[in-house]
């Protein structure tokens, strides 16, 4: 949960309600056509400059809740997270009845960049971390129009290769619900978050090792009889077997309208504004 920093401790900031994308067994993201066409402007990595995406998140909003000892600690648990094993940094779940430990669950962090395919520039990205199947995108920034829209629609679709099963997005803003994501009551959330962190602990957000074409990605399309080798690797979901995924043109959304007015969209770093 994202971390509320007071004087020598950090806090867990939950909202009463979440906003969380489904995306997995079936996905509810929503594909924009303006957007979709717009982003074969762009390439998307991860885990390629967290340093870069830092600045860029302070030079758009300020050192905020991201202030030098946060920084610290982010680039640790990334540093583990981009290493070869992918391991993250192990947190301890405890038992509820006794508080004894009882398990370890892997924490990863990310960085997700998109770059304009022309110039090669730094477009936009954002910080994220993941505990078993379920991402969660803390804040970013964009240099570019549209540069935050196509990151958004690219990473929900590279969160469904890699067989994530939720997006959460935190609280609700309207550019989140028109993704497709919808309001889960807190205890229904942390449900999820207390299963997901013990059957998918195996799940990484990879991106092949390369800058990826953003408009392959929003393409990209899974077959309802494949399921989950993500991102160039199988991934260990608990107990389950590993399955195949297939790259397949999708089609354009007919609940797209056209003329329909696009309001500025808000990043999700925005929301601890004006709380």
């Amino acid at each position: 949960f994202l971390p509320i920093a007071t004087q020598g401790y950090l806090l867990p900031k939950l909202h009463v309600e979440r906003c969380v994308l489904q995306l997995k067994p079936n996905s509810n993201l929503h594909i924009s056509k303006s957007t979709r066409k717009k982003s074969k402007r762009f390439l998307l990595s991860v885990n390629e400059c967290f340093d870069e995406v830092v600045a860029g998140c302070h030079r758009q909003h300020g050192t905020n809740w991201l202030y030098p000892p946060i920084v610290a600690a982010f680039r640790a648990i990334h540093q583990r997270t981009t290493g070869e094993n992918s391991g993250g940094v192990n947190a301890m779940i405890m038992d509820h009845e006794s508080l004894d430990p009882r398990d370890v669950t892997p924490v990863r962090l990310y960085t997700v960049e998109v770059w304009n395919a022309e110039t090669g520039a730094l477009a936009g990205g954002e910080l994220g971390y993941s505990v078993g199947g379920i991402y969660s995108s803390l804040t970013g920034f964009s240099n570019e129009d549209t540069a935050g829209s196509v990151q958004l629609l690219a990473l929900g679709k590279l969160l469904m290769q890699c067989g994530f099963e939720y997006w959460d997005l935190g609280m609700t803003l309207e550019y989140k619900t028109r993704l497709g994501a919808e309001l889960i009551p807190r205890t229904e959330f942390v449900s999820k978050v207390k299963r997901s962190r013990v059957e998918s602990k195996g799940v990484v957000l990879r991106c092949g090792g390369s800058r990826r074409n953003a408009k392959e990605l929003v393409d990209w399309e899974q077959r309802p009889a494949a399921a989950a080798e993500a991102c160039g690797s199988k991934q260990k979901n608990g107990d389950s077997q590993s399955e195949k995924m297939t790259d397949v043109p999708m089609q354009h959304p007919s609940s797209d309208k056209k003329g329909s007015p696009k309001p500025k969209r808000k990043r999700p770093h925005e929301e601890g504004k004006g709380e």
